[in-house]
C-alpha cells in the first residue's frame, strides 16, 4: 500500500512527460521549447500566430490540433439536423389527414381505418373491404392495422419504385446536387403550378392522342370531367391549390406530366415542365393509396404512374410498379370475371376491364420486350374486352363519345396483338424448359405455325379504319404504328429462337421483308414526332437492323434476291434514325454505333462479292471451275467446308444460336479482314497470273 502510494508520484511525473512529448505541437518540437499543450493552440503559436500543428501517425502528416475536435462538432450538428428533420416529418404526417373534399367524399369525418373496420364487419366476407392496411392476424374477424412493424406499406411500396427524394433541399445543396445537364431546370422537389386552362386543353388533346395507346387508363370524358373540376376550383379559390380535391389535382397533374413529356422545345430535349408536373403529383401518392375510398382508384393511381415511368425511365422502375400493379389486379380479381362480376352495372364492368388490360399490356411489354417471365399466365385469366359502345360518361357530347368508341376499339385490337404475342413466346421460348408431359404437352409446331401466321394477317387486315371523328393528329390515325407493331410481331415469329435456331429460307426472306419494313415504319413515325417511349422503339429498330445483317449473311436467297440500293437505304435509314433518337435517348449512341460497323462491314462484303462474281463471268474459266466452285458458292454459317479449306471463321462450329450470334455484332470490324470468304479466291487469282 506504501509502496503504491511511493510510486504514483513518479508514474504520474513520467505520465505527464510522455503525454507532453508525444502531444507537444510541431513547431514546440522543432524549436526544442516547453509546450504548455493548451487547446486549441498552445501560447507560444497564439502568440505568434503561427499554427499549431500535430503529427498524426495514421495519415503522416501535420494536420492542426483541433481537427479531430472540428470533426466531432460537425458530426454533433448533423445529427440534430437529421433529428429535426425527422421530427418535422413525423408531425406532418401525424397532423395532416385528408379531408372529405381532398379525398372527393366516401368516408365522411370518421377514421378510415375505423370506416373500414365497420364496414368490413357488417358486410358479406366476399364482399370485405380489401385495403392494404387491415390484415387479419389471428382467427378472429376484427382487422389490425400494420404499422412501420409489418415493414412498408403499399404506399412506400410504390413510392419506393420511384426515384423521388421526400427530403427538401436547401439552395446550397440544390445547386450542389443537381447535374450539370440540368442546370437550367427546376429542382425536382420543386413542383410546378397549373398551366393556363388553354394549354391544359391543348395538353389533354395530346395526352389522349399520342401519349396513352400503350396504356389506357383514362377515359376522355372523365378526364376532362376532372380538369374542369380542377380549374373551376382553381380559379373561385383565387388560385390556391389547397381547395382542390387531392384525387383530382393528382389525375391532372399526371395528365400534364405525361402529356408534355416529348413535346418539342426550341432547344431540343424534354419541356422541364414535365418533371415539374410529375413531382406536384407524388405529393398526393401517398395519402391517396393510404386512404383510397375504392382499390380501383389505388389501381389507377399505380397505373398512371407506370404510365409516366414508362415513358421516362430514369425517374423510377416501370418493372417494379408493373409488379405491384399486376399484383393488385388480381387481388381485386380482375383477371377472372365469375356471373356476379359480369352482373355489374356496364359502366363500372367496363372500367375493371379496362383497368385489367392496361396492366396486361404493361406485363407483356416488359416480358417480350425486356425476355423476362410473364407475370400471369393466359389461362388463368378470362377477362373481356371493354365494350366500346358503353360510354364512361353518359352526358358526354356526342363528338367525345365518339372518339372514346373509337379509342377503345383501338385499345381492344392493341391487346389482341398482345395476346398473340404472348402465344408466340410461350410456344418458342417457354415450352423448351423441362420435358413435355400430359398435362402440358407440346403443340404441333407445323399446325400452331401456319394458324400463328394466319392470326396475325388476320390482326393486320382487321385494323380499325379511320372515321371522320377521330382527330387525324392521333397515334392510331397512322398506318406506319400499325405497321410497326406488325412487323415486331412477324419478326418474333420467324427469326432463330430456341425452339429453330436455323429458320427456313422462307422464314429468312419474310424476317428480311419484314425487317425492311419495320425501319422504315419506325423511320416515318420518328419524322413525324410520334415516338413515345424511345428506349422500346431504338430496341425494335435496333433489333430490325440486326435481324436484316443476319438474313443477309445467312441465307444465298436473301443475298441473291435482295437490291444492294434497297439493303443500303435500309442500313441508311436504320442508322440515321437511331442518330436522330440519341438526341432524346442518350443510349441509343451504342445502338447505333454497333450497327454502323455491322452494316459497313456487310456492305463490304456484298460489294467485293459482287464485284468478285463479275470478275469470274468475264474470265470465263471452265478449267479452273471446279477448282473454286466451293469458293463462288456462298458458304452458310454452320459449314464444315468453310474451315476444311483453311479459312479462319468466327462463327461457331455448331448451328449458330441467334443471341450470341447478336452478341458477338460488335466484334466484327476485328474480324472484317480474317473472315473474308473471298480471300483465298484472291490468292488464288494471283497464283494464276489472272487480274482481279
Amino acid at each position: 500500500m506504501e509502496s503504491r502510494e511511493l510510486q504514483s508520484p513518479v508514474s504520474s511525473v513520467t505520465e505527464t512527460r510522455l503525454r507532453r512529448s508525444t502531444q507537444a505541437c510541431q513547431r514546440c518540437r522543432r524549436r526544442k521549447q516547453k509546450c504548455d499543450l493548451r487547446y486549441p493552440k498552445c501560447s507560444t503559436c497564439e502568440a505568434s500566430h503561427a499554427s499549431c500543428l500535430t503529427y498524426d501517425i495514421e495519415k503522416q502528416t501535420e494536420i492542426p490540433r483541433g481537427y479531430i475536435s472540428s470533426l466531432e462538432n460537425q458530426v454533433r450538428e448533423l445529427k440534430l439536423q437529421v433529428e429535426s428533420l425527422k421530427n418535422s416529418q413525423a408531425a406532418n404526417v401525424v397532423t395532416h389527414q385528408p379531408s372529405e373534399n381532398a379525398m372527393g367524399g366516401g368516408l365522411g369525418g370518421a377514421s378510415p381505418i375505423a370506416a373500414a373496420t365497420v364496414q368490413s364487419a357488417g358486410s358479406d366476407p366476399e364482399e370485405m373491404v380489401r385495403s392494404m392496411g387491415l390484415v387479419l392476424l389471428e382467427s378472429s374477424d376484427q382487422p389490425r392495422f400494420m404499422g412501420t412493424s409489418s415493414g412498408v406499406t403499399f404506399a412506400k411500396m410504390v413510392l419506393a419504385a420511384i426515384k423521388h427524394d421526400p427530403v427538401p433541399a436547401s439552395h446550397e445543396t440544390q445547386g450542389q446536387l443537381r447535374r450539370p445537364s440540368r442546370s437550367s431546370m427546376p429542382s425536382p422537389t420543386q413542383p410546378t403550378s397549373l398551366p393556363p386552362r388553354h394549354a391544359a386543353q391543348h395538353i389533354a388533346e395530346v395526352y389522349f392522342s399520342c401519349r396513352t395507346p400503350h396504356v389506357p387508363v383514362l377515359e376522355r370524358s372523365r378526364a376532362q370531367q376532372v380538369i374542369d373540376r380542377v380549374y373551376g376550383a382553381w380559379e373561385s379559390s383565387g388560385n390556391s391549390l389547397a381547395a382542390i380535391p387531392e384525387h383530382d389535382l393528382f389525375v391532372a397533374n399526371m395528365v400534364f406530366a405525361v402529356g408534355l413529356h416529348g413535346m418539342p422545345v426550341s432547344a431540343g430535349g424534354r419541356p422541364p415542365q414535365s418533371e415539374g408536373c410529375f413531382y406536384s403529383a407524388l405529393h398526393c401518392v401517398e395519402r391517396l393509396l393510404a386512404y383510397s375510398p375504392s382499390d380501383l382508384e389505388a389501381l389507377s393511381v399505380v397505373l398512371l404512374l407506370a404510365q409516366y415511368i414508362a415513358l421516362n425511365p430514369s425517374q423510377g422502375s416501370l418493372w417494379q410498379l408493373t409488379g405491384i400493379a399486376l399484383r393488385l389486379a388480381v387481388d381485386l380479381g380482375l383477371h377472372w370475371e365469375t356471373s356476379h362480376i359480369l352482373a355489374l352495372p356496364p359502366p363500372l364492368l367496363n372500367r375493371r376491364r379496362r383497368l385489367y388490360w392496361a396492366v396486361y399490356r404493361l406485363d407483356r411489354f416488359l416480358a417480350i420486350t425486356l425476355g423476362r417471365p410473364f407475370g400471369i399466365a393466359e389461362l388463368s385469366m378470362n377477362t373481356g374486352y371493354p365494350d366500346p359502345h358503353v360510354p364512361g360518361d353518359a352526358h358526354a357530347p356526342a363528338d367525345v363519345a365518339g372518339v372514346d368508341m373509337f379509342n377503345q376499339r383501338c385499345a381492344n385490337h392493341i391487346v389482341k396483338l398482345y395476346r398473340l404475342e404472348s402465344e408466340i413466346k410461350h410456344v418458342l421460348y417457354h415450352q423448351l424448359q423441362g420435358s413435355s408431359s400430359l398435362a402440358y404437352p407440346r403443340a404441333d409446331y407445323g399446325l400452331w405455325f401456319r394458324d400463328i401466321q394466319s392470326r396475325l394477317r388476320g390482326w393486320r387486315d382487321e385494323v380499325p379504319i379511320l372515321n371522320g371523328i377521330v382527330h387525324r393528329e392521333s397515334i392510331y390515325s397512322m398506318d406506319s404504328w400499325w405497321e410497326a407493331h406488325h412487323c415486331s410481331a412477324m419478326l418474333l415469329l420467324h427469326r432463330p429462337n430456341p425452339l429453330v435456331p436455323s429458320p427456313t429460307t422462307e422464314s429468312l426472306q419474310t424476317c428480311f421483308d419484314t425487317a425492311r419494313r419495320s425501319i422504315q415504319a419506325i423511320k416515318t413515325l420518328q419524322r413525324e414526332g410520334r415516338i413515345s417511349i424511345i428506349w422500346a422503339w431504338v430496341h425494335h429498330l435496333f433489333l430490325s437492323g440486326l435481324v436484316m445483317i443476319y438474313c443477309l449473311w445467312e441465307s444465298v436467297t436473301v443475298r441473291t434476291s435482295a437490291s444492294m440500293v434497297d439493303v443500303m437505304t435500309a442500313s441508311q435509314d436504320c442508322a440515321s434514325t437511331l442518330t436522330a433518337l440519341t438526341e432524346r435517348f442518350a443510349d441509343a449512341g451504342g445502338c447505333r454505333d454497333t450497327f454502323e460497323k455491322l452494316s459497313s462491314t456487310t456492305m463490304k462484303w456484298l460489294l467485293d462479292r459482287d464485284k468478285r462474281a463479275d470478275t469470274e463471268a468475264a474470265l470465263q474459266l471452265p478449267a479452273l471451275g471446279s477448282e473454286f466452285d466451293a469458293l463462288k458458292n456462298p458458304v452458310p454459317f454452320s459449314s464444315t467446308a468453310w474451315q476444311a479449306n483453311g479459312m479462319p471463321s468466327f462463327f461457331p462450329s455448331e448451328p449458330i444460336d441467334f443471341a450470341h450470334f447478336l452478341n458477338m455484332a460488335a466484334e466484327w470490324e476485328d474480324y472484317a479482314g480474317k473472315s473474308d470468304s473471298f480471300t483465298t479466291w484472291c490468292n488464288a487469282l494471283d497464283e494464276a497470273g489472272l487480274p482481279h
